[in-house]
């Protein structure tokens, strides 16, 4: 949910409010959302080029080889779909996100912090490689971390001030030193991460042996997903204030206030107290909505524990939390009546009142029906918490609606989503039956979002008369050739199988892309030798990205393999890419490992940053991402794509600058890298086997033109401040 201005408050006073903490020989729970978003914060990234993701993949192996190193377990729980609660709150970070997006390029891209789009694939696919265990709630996820972890009593780590509330033992991710250090206590060595502890227990002693199950309430006062903050105004008007010479906000200096406070309150003296400042029409329901934001601090139900293969089902009754009796003094919450404390006018009161109900009334919006204790049918569950449906279908079976994911993009053209709208809808209806007439993608318009509707239009035929539950392992992959069979028709699967396995998902979604949308030739060059970069040449030469210091080490190696006299080449194709020979990816890398920077040019002159090649590239990561998610929901029939092994943005834009003037860009690569002959065979036989399926499916690239578009301007276009139709039930409908 996360308290405004909460972390900033512990932050400020950290020496006080945590203890230094060497954490090591332990278990310990994980916001597996925070965790993947903080690890890309914390190196140097270059998102405007859509995503290194190799680099990101090393960054997380490097932490949790740290964590292994000082014997800690971790466990890792994600978040699901979104709650109703809190959509209006992911509709604001969306817009927010779309107007950062539309100002990345190489210059901002270090202050913006914009995900690339594939990042949280990556991060479960790297804890996949490492097995280490991780599930996915069906909905918020902070509950069962904070019941995992009190389970455990181990701490928690991520970056969330809700962390704070909860009765765990909490590590704030920016206190962790993320290199293991040698530690000495006592004649006994071990290696430990260096960070801040924070306990409740901790905390309260500061203020006068506070309360401990206060906290809630003040997160609550504060303002969350449940209430917001200024349903208690009137409160928070009568509040004595710190006067301070230091510069300090209101939110800050409230914070403070509430902790003096509530050490000489009861939990029933202070929800009294808080009541007693509303109209008596509104009461009960504040009453209500303070009891709803407090019980979600004290969850002890812990579904995770059997995901992880540690127990079955523990789920500990949480005690029913039981509110004051709201009692009505003297007259002093009446309507004509004041009390002797409330020095408002006539007009502020009626002010006050009206931002009490607006609030009470955002709150209080209808919840879908849910259905099982999970509010989503068994079947779905155990297959999410399994990871055998990509989590981000949760909000297209609950909400039937899925929300774009703004990535570096050309804004006045189309969103890079629109080409897979057709597996959209095929997913849509696998799951739910093809009950529905239409589904919705929450997407990009310029720079604004609109909800799109997807009707039966997208639709294919139903493969199976029964229902998603019930298919077999066998016809679950039918399902899969049965959509690519319709919308990628004559597509040869002999030619697909003669591809490397690692390889083949990726070539399909090369189709796909190159079906639906505009691709010049040197950019499916581009991508091949970019996933022969990262599959095959790194796999022998090591992942080394400095081009001076490998080229440096390796020179006398380079010059004689450069000079080798090679076998003649025959027209045989060349596709086991295990028989790339060493000496070849020794002299490959020499070349392209220059790649993996960014030409300093483009940041002193941002203009020459293409980001119409950028927006191209962007619509094939959301087709290698889509294809891949309708091949793990229907079984995995193909070997999924490792994305940091064929991926990386920087390189691809690379490439493509030094091929976008070269009339064959085949000839030109075999003048580039000469010396490199096994890699040149593979790259040319790979290029063969797609050229023939192209072929066969009539598909061509088109001629690039390096023109940028003049931004479009629309009429009518809408407020970037209204988000009205999240609430009142999306009225900003628009077909395509």
């Amino acid at each position: 949910m996360g308290v405004r201005g909460l972390t900033t408050y512990i932050n400020y006073n950290q020496n006080m409010f945590m203890k230094r903490y060497y954490l090591h020989d332990s278990k310990l729970v994980i916001d597996g959302n925070s965790l993947c978003a903080q690890l890309y914060r914390s190196m140097i990234s270059f998102s405007a080029f859509g995503g290194d993701y190799d680099k990101y993949a090393s960054h997380t192996k490097t932490f949790f080889k740290n964590l292994r190193k000082c014997n800690i377990t971790p466990f890792i729980i994600f978040d699901g779909c979104h709650e109703h609660r809190k959509l209006k709150t992911v509709f604001s970070r969306l817009r927010s996100k779309l107007k950062g997006t539309a100002r990345l390029d190489p210059v901002t891209q270090d202050s913006l912090h914009i995900f690339p789009y594939l990042l949280k694939d990556v991060f479960t696919q790297v804890l996949n490689e490492l097995q280490i265990s991780y599930t996915v709630c069906a909905f918020e996820a902070d509950d069962e971390i904070a019941a995992l972890a009190r389970y455990f009593d181990c701490p928690v780590l991520s970056y969330d001030s809700d962390f704070f509330i909860y009765n765990v033992k909490y590590i704030p991710f920016n206190t962790l030193e993320v290199k293991a250090q040698s530690i000495e206590e006592k004649d006994n060595k071990f290696f430990a991460l260096e960070c801040r502890l924070f306990t409740v227990e901790y905390f309260c002693k500061h203020f006068g042996d506070l309360q401990p199950e206060l906290l809630p309430l003040l997160a609550t006062l504060l303002g969350n997903d449940y209430v917001k903050k200024r349903v208690f105004n009137k409160f928070f008007s009568q509040l004595k204030l710190q006067k301070t010479k230091k510069k300090k906000n209101s939110q800050q200096r409230n914070i403070h206030a509430l902790f003096v406070w509530l050490q000489n309150e009861t939990f029933d003296s202070a929800v009294q107290k808080v009541l007693g400042r509303l109209k008596k029409h509104q009461k009960s329901k504040v009453c209500a909505i303070i009891k709803r934001s407090v019980e979600g601090y004290h969850n002890n139900q812990c579904q995770s524990l059997k995901y992880f293969n540690l127990s079955e089902h523990v789920s500990i009754k949480s005690k029913e939390l039981k509110m004051p009796d709201i009692i009505d003094e003297d007259g002093s919450d009446s309507e004509n009546e004041k009390s002797e404390t409330d020095m408002s006018s006539d007009s502020e009161d009626s002010t006050d009142e009206e931002s009490v109900e607006e609030a009470v009334e955002a709150i209080e919006i209808k919840e879908p029906v849910k259905t099982g204790p999970n509010r989503l049918p068994d079947w779905l569950v155990e297959k999410i918490r399994h990871n055998q449906i990509p989590k981000m279908f949760l909000n297209l079976y609950y909400h039937h609606f899925h929300i774009c994911n703004p990535q570096a993009e050309d804004f006045t053209e189309d969103d890079s989503f629109f080409c897979v709208l057709p597996v959209l809808r095929y997913l849509f209806d696998l799951l739910t039956d093809y009950s529905h007439d239409k589904c919705f993608y929450i997407g990009r318009e310029f720079r604004h979002y609109r909800k799109f509707i997807i009707d039966r239009d997208y639709s294919v035929q139903r493969p199976f008369g029964i229902t998603f539950p019930e298919l077999g392992a066998d016809q679950l992959k039918k399902c899969f050739y049965h959509f690519i069979g319709i919308k990628l028709p004559n597509l040869d699967w002999s030619d697909i199988e003669l591809l490397p396995t690692n390889f083949q998902l990726f070539a399909i979604s090369l189709l796909w892309w190159i079906s639906y949308c505009n691709v010049p030739e040197f950019h499916l060059h581009s991508l091949v030798l970019t996933y022969i970069m990262l599959s095959v040449i790194d796999e022998r030469t090591g992942t080394s990205r400095g081009a001076f210091h490998f080229n440096n080490r390796h020179a006398k190696k380079i010059e004689e393999f450069r000079n080798r006299v090679a076998d003649e080449a025959n027209d045989e194709l060349f596709l086991n890419k295990n028989k790339v020979l060493y000496e070849d990816c020794v002299v490959a890398a020499s070349v392209l490992l220059k790649h993996f920077e960014i030409d300093e040019s483009v940041r002193k002159r941002p203009k020459s940053y293409d980001i119409k090649k950028i927006h191209c590239m962007a619509q094939f990561q959301v087709s290698l991402q889509a294809i891949n998610s309708l091949n793990t929901l229907c079984g995995s029939p193909l070997d999924c794509t490792t994305y940091y092994r064929c991926y990386n943005g920087v390189l691809v834009y690379n490439i493509a600058l030094k091929l976008e003037n070269q009339k064959d860009p085949m000839n030109f690569l075999r003048q580039y890298l000469k010396g490199s002959h096994t890699v040149l065979l593979l790259y040319k036989s790979i290029f063969s086997v797609l050229n023939n399926l192209m072929e066969k499916m009539k598909l061509s690239t088109i001629p690039w033109s390096p023109k940028r578009k003049r931004p479009r301007r629309r009429r009518n276009e809408p407020d970037e401040n209204d988000i009205s139709f999240v609430v009142k039930g999306f009225e900003s409908d628009v077909k395509i």
